[in-house]
């Protein structure tokens, strides 16, 4: 079964030592606010010493969100900042709290359509710290106002078929009333009994859930055990998935209950992909891979570390997130013909 470690993912809230402020201004000549600190494909967007994560375009393609730790704040909380979609200076933040606290607040999966977003928020007390976050909750709020939330699930729970999921990730807007997720186990292992344990995660099923009423309604996706990663086309309808240690990227059509293979990327495990426009962008075998028709093309540096990676809406421009030499990750745009 396919896991992500702590490395991967922001459940673990561990603190770290401060650092400086992601949002110095650029040097004079060189970048902007409406375009990257190096222009050039792919151009590194993010420059933050902590890390940056699970970025999501915005419906009309202008800009996309992500999750930003903090820097410049003592309790390094992981706020949603918005960029330009070439990247630049930060339009805004969302944070829990506008100042530090004695708590760390994490705002996480974006899942973003017409005004108003989906996403996990967690927090944990910043100075006792348990092995995860003490709440964590699935939300939806106004684009405008995202501490406007309202709860849609507290994290974990059990579903109707008897189904525990301590967390959900690849959260996905289907249609304003109707999301989709991957329900995850959440375990600490540690290497030894002297050792710092880890923060595992495993996908167990993909949900559909109808989030209009108070109570929301689960439906467990047919085919979906095991899922590895998750996304939607626009139209709401088909969903594209791949399962742990598989290389096909498969396609669920939920008005016909129909399950097909959309294509196999031999090159190893599909463990993140983005559908957008007729292109597919995935990361299989460790490698960021964009097929467009019977074209696959392999994007940049082999030797890095992707996930996430988020087609724009027109198809044009794909962002991920990569790990290179150091223990974080940065945000990477790649202009694509």
């Amino acid at each position: 079964m396919r896991t992500r470690s702590s490395t991967q993912v922001t459940v673990a809230l561990v603190a770290v030592v401060a650092a400086c402020s992601h949002t110095e201004p650029f040097r004079p000549g060189q970048g902007g606010a409406n375009e990257p600190l190096f222009p050039g494909s792919p151009a590194q967007l993010t420059f933050n010493p902590g890390e940056d994560l699970v970025p999501a375009w915005l419906p009309d393609g202008s800009a996309f969100i992500y999750t930003a730790e903090r820097g410049d704040r003592a309790d390094r909380d992981r706020c949603f900042a918005t960029m330009p979609a070439r990247g630049g200076s930060i339009t805004r933040y969302a944070c829990r709290t506008q100042v530090a606290d004695d708590s760390i607040n994490v705002f996480d999966e974006a899942a973003i359509r017409g005004d108003s977003i989906v996403y996990v928020r967690a927090s944990t007390e910043r100075f006792l710290q348990g092995l995860g976050p003490d709440r964590l909750e699935l939300v939806i709020a106004p684009l405008s106002d995202l501490n406007a939330g309202r709860l849609i699930q507290t994290l974990g729970f059990t579903t109707p078929w008897g189904t525990t999921y301590d967390a959900v990730s690849h959260v996905t807007r289907l249609d304003a009333n109707r999301i989709a997720f991957i329900g995850e186990r959440v375990t600490y292992p540690r290497g030894c009994s002297s050792c710092v344990p880890d923060t595992v995660r495993t996908g167990l099923e993909i949900v559909i859930a109808d989030i209009s009423g108070a109570t929301p309604a689960y439906t467990r996706m047919p085919d979906g055990d095991n899922p590895a990663s998750l996304t939607a086309a626009a139209n709401g309808d088909t969903i594209y998935f791949s399962l742990q240690s598989d290389s096909h990227v498969l396609r669920r059509t939920l008005s016909t209950a129909q399950t097909d293979t959309l294509l196999d990327l031999i090159a190893g495990p599909v463990i993140d992909l983005t559908v957008s426009s007729g292109r597919v962008s995935a990361v299989a075998g460790g490698s960021l891979y964009l097929v467009d028709g019977a074209a696959v093309t392999e994007l940049g540096d082999p030797s890095w570390l992707f996930e996430r990676p988020v087609l724009s809406p027109d198809g044009t421009r794909l962002i991920v997130t990569a790990r290179r030499t150091g223990p974080t990750a940065d945000l990477w745009l790649f202009e694509l013909p």
